[in-house]
C-alpha cells in the first residue's frame, strides 16, 4: 500500500519554477558581451511537447507532440479497460486556441514531427493535431509509423505515404555506428538515435512491443499505443556558413547508463555545436542509476530544460502539478549540482529564448 501511495500522489511544481505561459525566459552567454548572432526559441507545448522556432527561418518549424487529453489515473485504471480512450478533440482545440505561442499559423508552419516512442502520451494526440500539420512529415520508430498510417491526414493511397518516415535504419546506435543526420530546412537538420524507456514501475515498461502491420484503425485503448522502438534526437540549428550554431538534444525518457553512453558516443561524431541545450525528462527519472547525471557530465550543455514534469494524468487546463512517482526536489538538486542555475521548466505556452 505505501508502494501505491508513490505511484498515486502528485507533488507541488513550486521546486521546478516553472516560466509562466506567455512568459519568455532568454539565456545564452552571448546576451552579456553582446556577441550574440541568432536566436531559438522553444516553446512548451504540454508533458514532452516542444515548438522550435529557428528565427533565421521561421518558416520550417520542428515539434514534438504534447499531450492535452491527459485520461485521469482511475480511467486509465479502470474506464479504460471498459469504455476505451480517444483523444479529447475539445480539450485539444482550447489548448491550441488559447496558446498563442503554440496556435494555428505556427503549427501550420512545423515541417517536422519528431516521436521518441509509441505510448499515448506521446502518440495519442497527434491524429487530431495532425489536421493543423498539412506541412509536416512525422519522423519516428517504425512501429510508430504503422500505428500513425491509420490517420488520414498521414496515410497514403497505397500504402504509407512519404509523410511518415521510419527512423530505424537512419539512427545512430553507437561511436561506430552513428547513423546520419536528415535535414529538415536549410536552417535545421537533425538526427535520430537508439534510446530506451526507463521502467514505469519495478522493471516495468508499460505496453512494450510494436505495432506490425501498418493500421487502417487507431488502438482503441491506452495500452494498444505501443512502445516500438525508442529514439532520442539531435536537432541541429545551423549558422548562414553551415556551422552548428545551437544544438537541441532532446528525449522524452530515462535510460540506462549504457545507453546513455552509446547516445553521447554518436554525439560525439557529430559536428561541434557552438552551443548545447539539454531536454531531460522528468517522469522516471529515479527508475534508472546515473540518470541524468551521465548525460548532464558528458554533454554539459549551455543550458537544461526540463521535460515531461507535469502530471499527464491530471487535466492541462487545470493548475500544473508534478508527475506522479517522482520526488522533484532530487531532480532539481542533481541539476543544480551540474548546472547550478542554467536550468528552466516550462508551462504550457511559455518559451526558453536560447541567444548564441
Amino acid at each position: 500500500m505505501l508502494s501505491a501511495c508513490h505511484w498515486v500522489r502528485t507533488g507541488d511544481a513550486a521546486p521546478l519554477r516553472p516560466v509562466a505561459a506567455a512568459q519568455v525566459k532568454t539565456v545564452g552567454a552571448c546576451t552579456s558581451t553582446g556577441t550574440c548572432r541568432d536566436s531559438l526559441d522553444i516553446v512548451a507545448m504540454g508533458v514532452s511537447g516542444f515548438l522550435f522556432v529557428p528565427w533565421r527561418d521561421s518558416t520550417q518549424l520542428v515539434m514534438t507532440p504534447p499531450s492535452y487529453t491527459n485520461p485521469t489515473l482511475w480511467w486509465t485504471v479502470f474506464g479504460n479497460w471498459l469504455f476505451g480512450s480517444k483523444p479529447n478533440e475539445a480539450r485539444i482545440a482550447r489548448r491550441v486556441r488559447d496558446l498563442p505561442a503554440i496556435g494555428p499559423d505556427r503549427l501550420a508552419r512545423v515541417r517536422a514531427v519528431l516521436v521518441g516512442h509509441g505510448h499515448y502520451d506521446h502518440l495519442m494526440d497527434l491524429p487530431v493535431l495532425a489536421r493543423a500539420l498539412p506541412n509536416a512529415t512525422v519522423y519516428g520508430s517504425r512501429s510508430v509509423v504503422n500505428t500513425l498510417n491509420a490517420v488520414p491526414a498521414f496515410a497514403g493511397a497505397s500504402g504509407p505515404a512519404s509523410r511518415l518516415v521510419p527512423m530505424d535504419a537512419l539512427a545512430g546506435e553507437s561511436g561506430a555506428r552513428p547513423g546520419r543526420s536528415l535535414s529538415i530546412s536549410d536552417a535545421v537538420q537533425m538526427r535520430a538515435i537508439a534510446w530506451e524507456h526507463a521502467p514505469n514501475f519495478g522493471t516495468h515498461v508499460i505496453a512494450r512491443g510494436n505495432v506490425a502491420p501498418a493500421k487502417s484503425a487507431l488502438p482503441r485503448g491506452i495500452f494498444g499505443w505501443k512502445l516500438g522502438r525508442v529514439y532520442a534526437y539531435a536537432i541541429d540549428v545551423l549558422d548562414r556558413d553551415g556551422g552548428v550554431g545551437t544544438r537541441i538534444v532532446l528525449h522524452d525518457a530515462g535510460a540506462s547508463p549504457d545507453v546513455v553512453r552509446r547516445a553521447v558516443a554518436v554525439i560525439g561524431t557529430m559536428p561541434t555545436a557552438r552551443s548545447t541545450v539539454l531536454i531531460i525528462t522528468a517522469a522516471n527519472f529515479d527508475q534508472e542509476p546515473s540518470y541524468p547525471d551521465i548525460l548532464l557530465a558528458s554533454i554539459a550543455p549551455a543550458h537544461v530544460l526540463l521535460g515531461h514534469w507535469e502530471d499527464f494524468f491530471r487535466s492541462p487546463e487545470k493548475s500544473e502539478r508534478v508527475v506522479r512517482g517522482i520526488h522533484g526536489r532530487r531532480l532539481i538538486e542533481i541539476v543544480q549540482r551540474y548546472q547550478g542555475d542554467r536550468w528552466t521548466a516550462l508551462r504550457a505556452g511559455a518559451t526558453l529564448r536560447v541567444r548564441y
